[in-house]
């Protein structure tokens, strides 16, 4: 039982921290400024995690909070350089449909692929343990 206050402690401050240099430091970024505004969101993102942990799935919990913290990073990184990329291709004539696809940052979407990828990843490595632990006993 004190092994999940002990993760449940640790979860709080990984995403505690990435919520506070989204607030402070990075604020300016795309997806990180999101987060920040959206800060209820994170939140319910956060309350995923404490769930899971005391649900004794203490594995899926620690996957998803990688995958917040990092797809956080990664969204925001990847997101900048996809939509640097697609701005390099406007050109006069193009419709403002066009236009605004192109200057459109997909970091969103590539955080929650990210963290959907993790849970997944996170529940399959739960099954396998847990299998191992039954045919070990």
């Amino acid at each position: 039982m004190k092994q999940k206050y002990i993760f449940a402690v640790a979860e709080i401050i990984v995403l505690g921290i990435v919520i506070l240099l989204a607030i402070t430091v990075l604020q300016d970024e795309y997806l990180f400024g999101w987060a920040a505004h959206n800060w209820i969101f994170y939140s319910v993102l956060g309350a995923i995690v404490l769930l899971l942990t005391f649900l004794n799935k203490i594995i899926v919990s620690f996957c998803m909070t990688a995958g917040i913290t990092l797809g956080i990073f990664i969204g925001s990184f990847l997101g900048n350089v996809i939509k640097i990329s697609n701005e390099s291709k406007i050109i006069e004539g193009m419709t403002g449909e066009e236009i605004y696809r192109l200057r459109h940052h997909p970091g969103f979407e590539i955080w929650m692929g990210i963290i959907l990828l993790s849970i997944v990843v996170g529940f399959i490595v739960q099954l396998i343990v847990t299998k191992k632990r039954r045919s070990d006993v």
